[in-house]
């Protein structure tokens, strides 16, 4: 009986002490003491969030405003190549078509040159006697001329060079000189000039030609075509024979335009000849 107590004794003992044994208290989120602080905080913190999403939107935009102007500005310079292309291209066929010669000149056109000046254009006013000058003689009218638009000007220059490409050159003479009327100090001016130069050199019209060449590089001398003019100006006075001003020109295009295409052929021209 006695070694049956003190096996249950072990027992009771654990009870006890089971019983006296503290739990820990349940922590309850809702009433924990900094839970209305933490949500103050994240709160005060929606402003902060808000501009930093703007800001993210923003640099996105701008990204995509870059990506935007460079796909646009390749597109731009491609636009350009395209054109250069175009303008060798009927450089290379109208030295083809000069070398030829083979097209007859409209002997029934008259020369249309429009020089820098046009004094024909200058209204002429009747002699009067000096005694009924003030009885007879009234004000001109002045006649003002809406500018036209830089798009107009592209879109006539177009039409012009249109011709050119396509070999109708009497009727490319037509629009070039209309051209330079319409636009003598525009954007395309030294363009047409050289133009209209080279078609009266296919058409075999060499004083026409000589003459738009001429006002290409003395007007325009910072014009990219106006080394080029300059040589095709020389060359016209080698096939006459005059060889005294073909080097005298080719000679002003090695120092005037050193380093363009232009001063290369020239340089080759004197070398031929022996200068």
């Amino acid at each position: 009986m006695k070694k049956l107590a003190l096996l249950l004794l072990p027992c009771f003992l654990n009870v006890a002490y089971a019983d006296t044994k503290t739990l820990p208290p349940i922590i309850n989120n809702s009433t924990y003491a900094n839970g209305a602080a933490y949500s103050a905080r994240g709160a005060a913190n929606q402003p902060t969030l808000k501009m930093l999403g703007q800001i993210v939107a923003l640099q996105t935009e701008i990204q995509q405003l870059r990506g935007m102007a460079e796909q646009q500005g390749h597109e731009i310079n491609r636009l350009k190549q395209r054109e250069q292309n175009i303008y060798t291209d009927m450089n290379m066929r109208l030295q083809q078509l000069e070398s030829a010669a083979g097209i007859s000149v409209d002997t029934t056109r008259q020369e249309t040159l429009p020089p820098p000046v046009r004094q024909s254009n200058i209204p002429v006013v009747p002699a009067v006697k000096k005694t009924q000058a003030k009885q007879t003689l009234q004000p001109a009218p002045v006649k003002t001329v809406k500018p036209k638009s830089k798009a107009q000007e592209k879109a006539d220059f177009d039409a012009a060079f249109a011709s050119v490409k396509d070999s109708h050159y009497q009727q490319a003479i037509k629009l070039l000189e209309q051209f330079l009327l319409n636009y003598p100090t525009g954007v395309y001016t030294d363009n047409a000039y050289f133009w209209l130069a080279s078609v009266y050199k296919v058409v075999n019209d060499l004083p026409a030609a000589k003459k738009n060449y001429e006002v290409v590089y003395t007007r325009f001398p910072t014009s990219e075509k106006a080394s080029m003019a300059m040589l095709k100006l020389a060359n016209i006075y080698s096939e006459e024979n005059d060889s005294a001003k073909a080097q005298q020109l080719y000679a002003r295009i090695t120092t005037q335009y050193g380093g363009s295409t232009a001063a290369h052929m020239a340089e080759n021209k004197i070398q031929n000849t022996g200068q």
